[in-house]
């Protein structure tokens, strides 16, 4: 599908057969999916990489789905949380939806209706991008595209510019950027990324985007204030 919205899925499930079962259906499908089976292993991954999509079941061992999904919405507001439990109480659904889930699944639930709830989030991402931007960053030909043009990039401000748009908020803290561009964090690490993002800049100029697209961060790392397709 052109223009598409690259989208990444975490699946958190302690059932070993479900996750399984819930990742190959939605690899199948194209989606971009990795299952984990708690809370702590959640965390690992998304230190790597942020995430579009969480599925999350609410049984988890140590830390439960519901207080997983409370903090996950307070650090990313714009990540969406589908979650799977076999609490089917009113109260327990009310629960999940107030700790932050976008969907509230009651178990038993098959792979199908899974990916059926998945494409649904996927539906609404796309849309919302599609409702805000004319950009449309192609990785592969390392160049940009707006209504007024197209200019050529470099390797690290392509891996930039995919690292925003593929994380949670669109923003991402310095020391994702040091190691997405390929630098060390030491102490030119900083200015030599702001000096990268400043030259950046300009490039995009030519284009007729402006600076505050790449929006710095104050002591924290950078955003893209206007969502960019990838191709």
């Amino acid at each position: 599908m052109a223009h598409s919205t690259i989208m990444r899925v975490i699946v958190v499930e302690d059932h070993d057969d479900l996750r399984v079962a819930f990742t190959k259906k939605l690899i199948r499908e194209g989606v971009k999916a990795v299952g984990v089976s708690c809370g702590e292993e959640l965390d690992e991954l998304m230190s790597e990489g942020p995430a579009h999509l969480i599925v999350l079941d609410v049984n988890l061992p140590g830390e439960s789905g519901f207080d997983v999904a409370r903090r996950l919405r307070a650090a990313n507001p714009n990540i969406n949380i589908i979650m799977l439990s076999a609490r089917t109480s009113e109260v327990d659904r009310i629960l999940g939806y107030e700790s932050g889930a976008d969907f509230y699944l009651c178990k038993p639930v098959s792979p199908a209706e899974l990916s059926a709830a998945v494409r649904a989030v996927k539906r609404r991402l796309q849309a919302k991008i599609t409702a805000s931007s004319d950009l449309f960053l192609n990785v592969l030909g390392m160049k940009l595209t707006s209504e007024d043009g197209v200019v050529g990039l470099n390797r690290m401000d392509v891996a930039l510019l995919n690292a925003l748009a593929m994380a949670p908020g669109y923003r991402l803290p310095y020391w994702r950027l040091y190691e997405v561009t390929e630098r060390s964090a030491n102490e030119q690490a900083k200015s030599q990324l702001e000096l990268q993002v400043f030259r950046l800049r300009k490039k995009l100029a030519e284009i007729g985007i402006a600076d505050d697209f790449i929006k710095s961060m104050r002591s924290e790392g950078y955003q893209l204030t206007q969502l960019i397709h990838l191709e």
